[in-house]
């Protein structure tokens, strides 16, 4: 049996009444010289030729086809087509613009470089409605994460498609944007990155989103509102680091000691987070004597030790009380922000605990977790009259317009100390955790599995 690949990249096609164009448009996905990527094309009740051309490339099983019955827009459409794609990284195409051959490679392998890259962008030629070339277009190198007044071309960017979900796709409240809310989200947790190569062709006539300046603009302002005092606020906060383990003394399958890459699995976590300038202490918090030599002789006056009470160290018993007590041990004032971080979590890595701390100021949470995307399956729970609905099946959308369902991958929590000292968590967001990031060791097999998986 022949196996399936997954393909890399999604291209998505989006298209309302651009018959006229959309043939060359698919043609330029179709000739990419990078061949493990899929083609969606999704049309917004288009009235013209366009569904007979997209058929003809669906039954040749060139791409993937979503149509709408009545017309939803095309951030609406952009979201639907985001969590269609099989890719771990998607690109949009507008229907009346088209690639260069190479584009799909130079993007790749930029953005493949650093897990924290979310996003890469390239020049382009602005070409008109008979395909003459008008100019070479350069767009900005955004020093220190900056887009000053000038966005980024919302089509053809390459983003890595878990970045996407941790910032819950685009805000389907601007139906009329040209990429800001997306990429200001994108920019408080991730790197972008700028290819300087003119690697696709963008079509100016009357009938663009951007020639509608006044609207345009406006709706911007509202988005910039959004995001202004986030550095203002991060440069004043206290924020304290605690990992809880339990260590064998208290636990005998504790894995804490157990080496992962030749050092012990708790280290890992250790090395992270010291790699966070915002925390101005780590502390671990265990019962385990033997666990506290290894750790004082490892790193010094890198950390700060608390040694819990062995009442507070009990199997399934909450950390929470030990998680405080650490804290009062070394902070006369309460901090602002703790962040809990599991040792089982080797692979997760420091840029998504940055992501957590500025989700939590972006939009004002008491927690944030990290989690998977799940918009596959429905969940349910026993009731007086049998099982009921967890999930979105309420109002029976269609798969792809429902709400996500995210799934708690557990790796860290960050909270806002006061609400998680009265147990007033009342707002909780997410970051979305690649898969293998993710990856939790429960026991030691799990752990052989993963050393035999990351030797690979």
């Amino acid at each position: 049996m022949k196996k399936i690949i997954d393909p890399v990249i999604t291209v998505y096609i989006t298209n309302k009444n651009y018959g006229k164009y959309l043939e060359k448009a698919i043609k330029s996905v179709l000739k990419q010289s990078f061949k493990l990527r899929e083609l969606i094309i999704i049309d917004d009740a288009s009235t013209n030729s366009s569904r007979e051309i997209i058929n003809k490339y669906r039954k040749d099983n060139l791409c993937k086809a979503i149509f709408n019955k009545e017309s939803k827009g095309l951030i609406k459409s952009s979201n639907i087509a985001i969590k269609a794609a099989r890719g771990e990284y998607v690109i949009r195409l507008d229907a009346d613009d088209y690639f260069d051959p190479n584009a799909l490679s130079v993007l790749y392998n930029t953005i493949r470089k650093e897990k924290n890259t979310a996003l890469v962008y390239s020049d382009y030629y602005l070409i008109d409605a008979k395909d003459n070339i008008l100019s070479l277009e350069k767009q900005l190198l955004r020093k220190n994460n900056n887009l000053d007044h000038l966005p980024v071309l919302a089509a053809c960017c390459l983003i890595r498609k878990n970045a996407l979900f941790s910032v819950n796709l685009y805000d389907e409240r601007f139906t009329r944007q040209d990429g800001y809310d997306l990429w200001y989200k994108l920019l408080e947790n991730f790197q972008f990155k700028h290819v300087s190569l003119p690697l696709f062709y963008y079509r100016k006539h009357g009938h663009n989103l951007t020639t509608n300046k006044k609207k345009l603009f406006t709706t911007r302002t509202r988005i910039l509102n959004k995001f202004s005092n986030l550095k203002k606020i991060t440069s004043k906060i206290k924020i304290i680091c605690v990992i809880p383990v339990r260590g064998k003394k208290a636990d005998i399958n504790c894995n804490s000691l157990e080496l992962f890459k030749g050092q012990p699995l708790l280290f890992h976590t250790i090395n992270e987070a010291l790699k966070i300038k915002q925390f101005k202490k780590i502390i671990i918090t265990t019962f385990d004597d033997e666990l506290i030599k290894v750790l004082k002789t490892k790193y010094k006056k890198t950390i700060y030790i608390h040694k819990r009470k062995e009442i507070l160290s009990s199997i399934n018993m909450d950390y929470k009380k030990s998680v405080i007590s650490a804290i009062n041990q070394y902070e006369k004032v309460n901090p602002d922000i703790v962040v809990i971080l599991t040792f089982e979590n080797p692979l997760r890595t420091k840029h998504y605990i940055e992501q957590g701390i500025s989700n939590l100021i972006i939009h004002n949470s008491d927690l944030v977790i990290g989690t998977s995307p799940d918009f596959e399956n429905n969940y349910y729970k026993f009731g007086s009259n049998g099982i009921k609905s967890l999930t979105n099946q309420k109002n029976k959308k269609l798969k792809l317009e429902k709400n996500i369902i995210h799934k708690d991958v557990g790796a860290f929590s960050v909270l806002r100390f006061i609400p998680y000292l009265n147990n007033k968590i009342n707002k909780i967001t997410n970051i979305v955790l690649d898969k293998d990031d993710s990856y939790i060791i429960n026991d030691k097999q799990e752990l052989l599995n993963l050393n035999k998986i990351t030797k690979k």
